[in-house]
């Protein structure tokens, strides 16, 4: 049952300074600059409390018995206007010792003064001589006091005990909003540099790709890179080989971001520079799992597919580490995977001499090499279920088997299952089919 009717409603309407502070409250909420948080603080406190000048000072992350004044609002025009940005002109504040303030200081404890009227301060000389009455207030950070308040009215006898409490806890409650501020505005700037310095890595990444496809002799090429949202560890390349064989990587580097990207660079260098590139892709493989066993890179390894393709006589020839089995569509639309020689990623064990094999493609035949960023794509929640080799499989039964259409049929389905157009993690795709003579 309601117990409305009986309830006695106080009517606040004609508090006019609880008003102020629900709206002072309500713009500061809003702010994101901690310099307008405080400047928005001292003016419309200046209204509320009759305050009538406002001083504040910060000994952060400097010596004993140092201070900096950080702002000084010793009018009117000064309370709507201020020049001195502390958080970006730390570095041009003076720094003082001694005087009224150093006293202050030195014991992180509230004090009020009646009967002020401070003259001859070495720090503020005679301005603070006609102010009767002061507070000063400690600000905590952490536990210490690392900024102070200074306020001030014109009239003595101005503050009581009961003011010092509310200042004490005003000031340190817009000092922590304003500090969360300060921090925000840094973490802002970091991820601004971060982004900036992921996007060059992405851009460099992205340059050690082929710029475009080559002809490969008897061969269709398709290929699709798509990136997360950080720079990541995909790789595929072509290279030509003697006796008009090409060579053909697919690799994907454990982990994401900067520490990924550049073990791909270090991956594309050491395939392009290995001067016997031509004894296959066991000899490859083997060599690169040296280079990168020898560099004793941290939690880091790499899975790669690396193939060889003889024309002639339409012979792939290939070593797997630790990768995918590559999908294989006959002509007929059969799809299975190509099994054979299969190893340790890149770079866990140092002597791994990686076996290789041969298969032989029929005309109208596909190849489907694919990092794990297809196969380990997320449903949404709840069921959050993987997407699988087995739906990879059946888009590539669904398409004529042709290399765009491969692509085109993987991503519809990987779209159906995933219901979104970003990635936690590179998806590379090429796709290979063999020509009629």
């Amino acid at each position: 049952m309601s117990t409305l009717g009986v309830m006695k409603e106080t009517d606040l309407s004609t508090n006019g300074r609880l008003h102020q502070v629900r709206d002072l409250l309500q713009v500061v909420s809003g702010l994101e600059d901690p310099q307008q948080v405080q400047l928005e603080f001292s003016r419309r406190m200046s209204v509320i409390e009759k305050v009538d000048s406002y001083i504040s000072i910060s000994v952060r992350g400097l010596n004993p018995g140092e201070y900096k004044i950080t702002r000084t609002l010793l009018s009117n025009e000064a309370m709507e206007i201020n020049p001195v940005n502390p958080w970006k002109q730390w570095a041009d504040l003076p720094v003082h010792t001694g005087g009224f303030i150093g006293r202050m200081i030195k014991d992180p404890t509230p004090r009020l003064f009646n009967d002020f009227y401070l003259r001859d301060d070495p720090v503020f000389g005679d301005r603070l001589a006609k102010y009767g009455s002061a507070l000063v207030i400690p600000l905590f950070d952490s536990g210490a006091a690392l900024n102070w308040s200074l306020v001030l009215r014109l009239a003595p006898n101005a503050f009581n005990e009961h003011d010092a409490e509310d200042y004490l806890m005003q000031g340190n409650l817009i000092g922590r909003m304003t500090r969360n501020l300060v921090i925000q505005q840094q973490i802002n700037e970091l991820n601004t540099k971060l982004t900036e310095q992921l996007d060059e890595i992405a851009a460099i990444q992205r340059s050690l790709l082929p710029e475009r496809l080559p002809e490969l002799p008897g061969m269709a090429i398709a290929a699709s890179y798509l990136t997360s949202l950080q720079a990541g560890g995909d790789y595929y390349d072509f290279f030509p080989l003697d006796d008009g064989r090409w060579g053909m990587i697919v690799a994907d580097v454990s982990g994401h971001g900067a520490g990924a990207a550049t073990v791909v660079a270090m991956l594309s260098s050491m395939i392009h520079a290995y001067p016997e590139r031509h004894r296959g892709p066991g000899a490859l493989l083997t060599h690169l799992n040296q280079q990168l066993a020898a560099k004793n890179i941290s939690s880091s390894f790499v899975t790669a597919f690396m193939g060889v393709w003889a024309p002639d006589d339409r012979v792939l020839t290939f070593a797997n580490a630790g990768h995918h089995h590559p999908t294989r569509r006959s002509f007929r639309g059969e799809v299975g995977q190509i099994q054979g020689a299969h190893d340790v990623p890149l770079g866990v064990l140092p002597d791994v001499r990686y076996e290789q094999s041969d298969v032989t493609l029929d005309a109208g035949e596909t190849v489907v090499m694919y990092t794990d960023g297809i196969t380990e794509a997320f449903s949404p929640p709840p069921d959050r279920e993987m997407f699988g080799v087995q739906r990879l499989v059946q888009a590539v039964r669904d398409c004529t088997g042709f290399p765009s259409c491969v692509i085109e049929s993987i991503h519809d389905r990987l779209y159906e299952h995933t219901k979104a157009r970003t990635r936690d993690d590179d998806q590379t795709i090429v796709a290979m089919r063999v020509e009629e003579s």
